[in-house]
């Protein structure tokens, strides 16, 4: 995971330390998105309406 992130934060190519943390906040709320949608968190908190349902 480590990896993944200092990658991620090498491809920002941040000037300053503002920047670096605005990336790293980035990538961070990225990968938390990504773990709540992988856990099903958006079907039960926000489910969308199919049509036909």
């Amino acid at each position: 995971m480590i990896a993944l992130i200092q990658k991620r934060l090498a491809e920002y190519k941040s000037v300053g330390a503002i920047e670096e943390e605005n990336a790293l906040k980035e990538i961070v709320q990225e990968i938390m998105l990504f773990a709540l949608w992988q856990a099903g968190f958006f079907e039960v908190a926000a489910p969308m309406e199919r049509p036909g349902n």
